[in-house]
C-alpha cells in the first residue's frame, strides 16, 4: 500500500500477519495487514498511525510505536483533488512541493464531477492552459496553448503522442501539466509546456463498473472499467476499459461516433520488478467542423449551430492505435530503471468543406471563401527509453541522480487533394452542395525523422533534513529530417542542440516552499521552412525564468501554487506575407523573437471534510519583441491568447450524520477575458463569464449524477482561427450517468 511500517520486535514476537499487496487505501491495508493478530492501529494525525498491542480484555500492554507512509506514487490513482506527487516535472516520483517547476495535476474525480467529455475539458481546469484556435484536420482533440504557445504535442506516460489522432477519457487516470520549456526531459518542444496524460493502471482488490450517460442534443455513452487479479497470488494484474460514444451536437450536421478500447497487464515477478504491458484503440468518425465566420469586430455573423459544410461528405475518421511497455526493476537501495516503449499509430482521412476568409461585401453582406480538400493521412511514431536512477548521498549532500536514453523514429505519408470552389453567402440558412470531381490528382508527401537524445538530471538535497533543493539537468538531442513530395526528394536536415535547466527550492518547513528556475527548449524547423534567399531558418528556441512559491495545508488535502514567469522564444517562423502575395511563393521571415510573461496562481484539495475545490486564475501578456520586416508590430499581443483566465469549482459532501448522506453538490465559474482570433490579432473576440453545476449521489453499489454546463446559456466563442474559422461556446446542456459498482 506504500506504507513503510517500522515494528518493535515485542510487538510482533510470535505472531504472523498476512502479505498484502494492491492498491488500498492505508485504513484498509492497515485491517488486511493485521487481521488475525492482537494488533491494534489507530491514526494520531493526517499522516501517522499508531499501533498498540492489547491483551485479551482488550488492555494496552506495549509501548505505542508510529507508522509514517502515503499510498500515492507518481502514477497512481489519486483520492480527491489534491495530488501530492507527480514524475512530469522530473521524471523521478517527487513530491509536487519539492520540485522547482509548476506542475499542476487533474485527478480521475475532477474529470468524474465535472462530467468532462474530451480532454481539453480537463485541462482547462488549470491556469495559463486553453484551447488553440487551430483547427488540424487529423487531430480529434482540440490542441492546448500553454503560457502564449501553442503546444502541438500531447504526452501519454511520459511518452509523446503524435499531433494526429484521437483521445478518450476512459482509461485516463490523471492529466498533468508541466509549464515552461521541457526539452532536456521530453526533447524538441515548444516552450510553453506539456500536456501529460497518465492512464489507468490494474489494480487489487478486483474492482468492476459498469455506467451510462445521457444528455441533451442525443449524447449517449456506455462504458466499463474492470480490474483485479488473475492470480491467486496477486503477481498478474488486469484492467481494460471500453467505451462507445455516439451524440449529435448543437451544431447542425454533427454526429460523433467514437469506440475506444483499452485492455492491459501488469505482472509482477517480485517486490522489486514490474511489467506494464498497455494496449489502446480508439475510433472515430464525426464531420469535419469548422464553425461559424466572424464579423470585423469578432461577433458572430451567423446563429452558433450553422454549418458551412457539405453533409454528404465523408467527413473525418480517426483511427488511433497504441501498444508499449512499462518495465521497472531496483536493483538495490541505490539503483533502479525504468525502461518504456510505445507504438502509436493514428489513421485519418477526412473530405470536408473548410473555409478560407470572409469576404466583406456592399451593403454589409459577407461571403466565405471556400475549398473542398480530401486527405489521408497514417502517422507512426516508435519511442523507446530507458531512464536509471541511483539514489544515494555523497556525505551530507542526497542524490537522486537521473541518467536517460530517448530514441524515436517517426514516419508520416500523407495524400492531399484541394480544390477552391465558388464562395457562398454568409446567412443562418446556408447550403453548400458541392459534387468532387472523379479525378483527384493527389499531392504525395513522405515524411521520416529520427531522434536520439542523452540526458543527465541530478536533484541534490542539502542543508539540515534536506531542505535545499538544487536541480541541474543537461540534454543533448540529434534530429534527422527527411521528406519527399511527389517524388521530389528534399535533401536532409540534421540538427543538434544542447538543452538545460537549474532549480532552486526551499523547504520553509513541511508545508511551504520557494523555488526559482530556469529552463530551455528549442524545435527544428520543419523541412522547406526557408527564408526568400532559400537558406534553411534556424531551430526555434526558448527560455523561461520563474520564480513561485507552493504551500501545502489540512495534512496535505490542500495544495496551492503560485509563480511568476517570463519565456522568451526566438527563430520564431512566420510566413512573409507580402512575397506571398504578390508571387505566391511561401518562404519564412527570419528573427522574429516573441514574449510571454506573466503570474498564475492554483489551488486543489479539500478545505474540510465535506469541501473540495478547484481554483485558478493567470495573467498572461504576450508579445512581439522583434520583427525586422515590420518594426510597428513589436509590442503586439500574440493571437488566441487572453490576458486574463481563471476558474472555480467546488463540490459539498453532507456527511454520515445527516440525512443527506451519499449527496454531494457543487458547481463553478470559468472566466476568461478579451483575446483574439490565433491568426490575426486585429480581430479580437469578447471575453465570457459562464456558470456550470452538478449533483451527485452514492446508494448502495449505485452511483448517479447530473450535469449542467453553461447554466445561464451565455453566448460566446471560445476559440478562433481566424475570422473564417471560430467555434462557438457550447450553450446550456444537461447530462446525466447512472453507475453500478461491484
Amino acid at each position: 500500500a506504500g506504507l513503510q511500517v517500522t515494528l518493535a520486535t515485542a510487538v510482533s514476537d510470535g505472531l504472523q500477519g498476512r502479505a498484502v499487496k494492491g492498491d488500498y487505501t492505508a485504513e484498509t491495508a492497515l485491517r488486511l495487514l493485521l487481521a488475525g493478530t492482537d494488533i491494534i492501529w489507530r491514526f494520531a494525525g493526517d499522516r501517522t498511525v499508531v499501533l498498540e498491542r492489547v491483551d485479551a480484555e482488550g488492555a494496552v500492554i506495549l509501548k505505542a510505536i508510529t507508522v509514517e507512509g502515503r499510498a500515492e506514487t507518481a502514477w497512481s490513482a489519486v483520492e480527491g483533488y489534491a495530488a501530492t506527487r507527480s514524475a512530469t516535472g522530473t521524471k523521478t516520483d517527487t513530491p509536487i512541493l519539492e520540485t522547482p517547476a509548476a506542475v499542476q495535476v487533474v485527478p480521475r474525480d475532477v474529470i468524474e464531477d465535472q462530467g468532462a467529455r474530451n480532454l481539453k475539458d480537463v485541462y482547462e481546469n488549470v491556469s495559463g492552459v486553453q484551447q488553440a484556435g487551430n483547427t488540424l484536420n487529423a487531430q480529434s482533440e482540440v490542441l492546448p496553448i500553454v503560457r502564449g504557445f501553442e503546444s502541438p504535442t500531447l504526452f501519454r506516460n511520459g511518452l509523446r503522442a503524435t499531433t494526429a489522432g484521437a483521445v478518450d477519457l476512459a482509461n485516463v487516470e490523471r492529466v498533468e501539466v508541466l509549464k515552461g520549456p521541457a526539452s532536456i526531459l521530453y526533447g524538441a518542444l515548444e516552450p510553453g509546456g506539456v500536456v501529460n496524460y497518465v492512464t489507468k493502471r490494474p489494480r487489487t482488490p478486483a474492482f468492476h463498473r459498469i455506467e451510462q450517460h445521457a444528455g441533451m442534443y442525443d449524447y449517449y455513452r456506455t462504458a466499463a472499467d474492470t480490474t483485479g487479479a488473475l492470480t491467486d497470488a496477486a503477481t498478474l494484474l488486469y484492467r481494460a476499459n471500453v467505451a462507445y460514444t455516439n451524440s449529435g451536437s448543437f451544431r447542425d450536421e454533427i454526429e460523433l461516433e467514437r469506440v475506444a478500447v483499452a485492455p492491459s497487464l501488469l505482472w509482477l515477478p517480485s517486490n522489486d520488478t514490474e511489467l506494464l504491458v498497455d494496449l489502446s484503440y480508439v475510433r472515430e468518425t464525426q464531420p469535419y467542423d469548422a464553425g461559424i465566420p466572424l464579423a470585423a469586430d469578432g461577433s458572430a455573423l451567423v446563429s452558433a449551430d450553422t454549418f458551412f459544410g457539405d453533409p454528404d461528405l465523408d467527413g473525418r475518421l480517426i483511427a488511433d492505435y497504441v501498444a508499449g511497455y512499462q518495465f521497472s526493476h531496483r536493483f538495490n537501495e541505490v539503483w533502479s530503471l525504468r525502461n518504456q516503449f510505445q507504438f502509436h499509430r493514428a489513421d485519418a482521412e477526412n473530405e470536408s468543406i473548410r473555409p478560407r476568409s470572409v469576404v466583406d461585401l456592399a451593403g454589409g453582406a459577407s461571403a466565405l471563401a471556400l475549398r473542398y480538400q480530401n486527405e489521408e493521412l497514417t502517422d507512426d511514431e516508435k519511442q523507446f527509453v530507458v531512464d536509471v536512477t541511483a539514489d544515494f548521498a555523497t556525505g551530507p549532500v542526497g542524490h537522486t541522480l537521473l541518467f536517460g536514453i530517448d530514441l524515436i523514429d517517426q514516419d508520416s505519408e500523407r495524400r492531399r487533394y484541394r480544390q477552391n470552389i465558388p464562395a457562398v453567402l454568409v446567412s443562418d440558412d446556408v447550403e453548400v452542395d458541392f459534387t468532387p470531381p472523379a479525378d483527384q490528382p493527389q499531392q504525395v508527401r513522405l515524411a521520416d525523422a529520427q531522434r536520439a537524445a542523452l540526458y543527465v538530471q541530478d536533484q541534490l538535497s542539502l542543508l539540515e533534513g534536506g531542505r535545499l533543493k538544487l536541480l541541474l539537468g543537461g540534454r543533448y538531442d540529434i534530429v534527422h529530417q527527411e521528406s519527399e513530395t511527389d517524388g521530389v526528394y528534399t535533401p536532409g536536415l540534421d540538427e543538434q542542440a544542447f538543452t538545460g535547466r537549474a532549480g532552486l527550492l526551499y523547504l520553509f518547513d513541511d508545508q511551504v516552499s520557494g523555488y526559482v528556475s530556469f529552463s530551455q527548449s528549442f524545435v527544428p524547423q520543419p523541412l522547406g521552412t526557408v527564408d526568400q534567399d532559400g537558406g534553411i531558418l534556424d531551430p526555434e528556441t526558448g527560455t523561461q525564468y520563474e520564480v513561485g512559491a507552493k504551500a501545502s495545508f489540512f495534512g496535505d488535502r490542500l495544495l496551492a501554487t503560485a509563480s511568476l514567469f517570463q519565456i522568451d522564444k526566438e527563430n520564431v517562423a512566420v510566413v512573409d506575407a507580402d512575397l506571398f502575395a504578390a508571387t505566391g511563393r511561401i518562404r519564412y521571415l527570419p528573427g522574429v523573437e516573441n514574449r510571454s510573461r506573466g503570474f498564475e496562481v492554483d489551488v486543489a484539495g479539500a478545505l474540510t471534510e465535506e469541501i473540495e475545490l478547484l481554483a485558478n486564475y493567470s495573467f498572461t501578456r504576450t508579445e512581439v519583441t522583434k520583427r525586422l520586416d515590420d518594426p510597428e508590430s513589436e509590442g503586439d499581443p500574440l493571437g488566441g491568447v487572453p490576458r486574463h483566465k481563471g476558474r472555480l469549482w467546488m463540490t459539498y459532501s453532507f456527511n454520515e450524520e445527516s440525512f443527506l448522506s451519499g449527496l454531494r453538490m457543487g458547481g463553478g465559474v470559468r472566466y476568461v477575458g478579451e483575446s483574439s482570433t490565433q491568426f490575426d490579432v486585429d480581430t479580437k473576440l469578447d471575453g465570457y463569464v459562464v456558470f456550470d453545476a452538478g449533483a451527485w449521489y452514492r446508494w448502495e453499489m449505485l452511483d448517479f449524477s447530473l450535469n449542467v454546463t453553461n447554466l445561464l446559456d451565455k453566448e460566446y466563442i471560445v476559440r478562433a482561427n481566424s475570422r473564417a474559422i471560430a467555434h462557438a461556446g457550447e450553450p446550456l446542456t444537461v447530462f446525466g450517468s447512472v453507475a453500478v459498482r461491484f
